[in-house]
């Protein structure tokens, strides 16, 4: 059976993000090249981060929803790889820089949240810049152990911010999950 996707958001698959601390730099690449970037990646066995979701989108008359897997974040890719070895991304042809991601732990508390935002299912949306707020802790339900900030007013989401892309996922929160205050 065909898969919607076949690069995955993950290389190597199984392993946590967090077990390359110290290693992740940030990959700017030229616009529409960031799933061809992965692929290159991926068949050089270079490890990274490089989120998806789904995408709705009304079209036509009738209004019916097209779902398409685009990159969260245009135009970024994350991955992990000593600096004597960047040699072997220059062949690429698709990158516009390699950005030194000096927070590494911050760095990656911030993905691991991110992934816990994509892996919910639920629709996302990408805010340029770092939505300002009181940051608040995730206490319970799918995004547990969480931090982000609240916003919104009927309906609240979670911003949560990746300060290396400047810009904010917000993911809606059930009306029932416990949130407190940092």
């Amino acid at each position: 059976m065909w898969s919607k996707n076949p690069i995955p958001a993950r290389f190597p698959e199984d392993r946590p993000l967090d077990w390359d601390v110290g290693l992740w730099w940030v990959l700017h690449v030229k616009p529409n090249c960031e799933k061809m970037t992965a692929a290159y990646l991926l068949n050089r066995n270079i490890g990274y981060y490089f989120p998806l979701y789904e995408k709705r989108t009304r079209v036509g008359y009738f209004r019916r929803i097209r779902t398409t897997v685009v990159p969260l974040f245009r135009g970024y890719l994350c991955f992990a790889l000593e600096k004597e070895r960047h040699n072997l991304l220059y062949d690429s042809k698709k990158l516009v820089r390699i950005i030194k991601v000096d927070d590494q732990e911050g760095f990656v508390n911030e993905l691991n949240a991110v992934a816990k935002a994509v892996e919910t299912g639920d629709e996302l949306f990408v805010r340029p810049g770092v939505v300002p707020g009181k940051k608040v802790y995730i206490a319970s339900g799918p995004l547990e152990g969480t931090e982000g900030v609240v916003v919104g007013g009927r309906t609240k989401q979670l911003a949560l911010s990746v300060q290396m892309f400047n810009q904010s996922v917000l993911v809606k929160l059930d009306p029932f999950t416990k949130v407190e205050a940092l």
